[in-house]
């Protein structure tokens, strides 16, 4: 028994060291857990918006859901779907826009610091070019 708690101690002081050695940032990264559900205006493109909804936010990774609003080239104006998913501050999301054209994004979110995990703006790349998410 007195082995026992002598490995469990010991165990405790290494991570704790670990993480004291590898600065605050380190332990940030260890447990980030986004929140990022919300419409975003695109940056640059007035009355474009992209709407992020998840089930599983609160969690490291999940599933997105959505739509596109307004895209430039839409004559209709009309909502396009989107799917994909996260896992800490990356994304990715496909959107299905009319004639069967489906867009993938893929990107990071940017958080308000280390500590407060809310998402200001996501940074994405597709094959039309880059794509930022946020305030100006």
């Amino acid at each position: 028994m007195e082995t026992l708690n002598v490995i469990k101690k010991s165990i405790v002081i290494t991570f704790a060291s670990i993480i004291l050695a590898c600065g605050a940032e380190t332990l940030a990264a260890i447990v980030f857990i986004p929140a990022f559900t919300a419409g975003w205006p695109v940056v640059g493109v007035p009355d474009y918006t992209i709407n992020l909804q998840s089930d599983d936010e609160g969690l490291e990774s999940g599933i997105i859901f959505g739509d596109e609003s307004n895209h430039p080239t839409d004559a209709d104006k009309q909502f396009n779907t989107l799917d994909g998913s996260f896992n800490g501050l990356n994304i990715e999301f496909t959107i299905n826009r009319p004639n069967d054209v489906k867009m993938k994004y893929t990107g990071k979110m940017i958080p308000i610091s280390d500590e407060n995990h809310t998402i200001i703006r996501m940074e994405l790349n597709s094959s039309e070019g880059a794509l930022v998410l946020g305030s100006e």
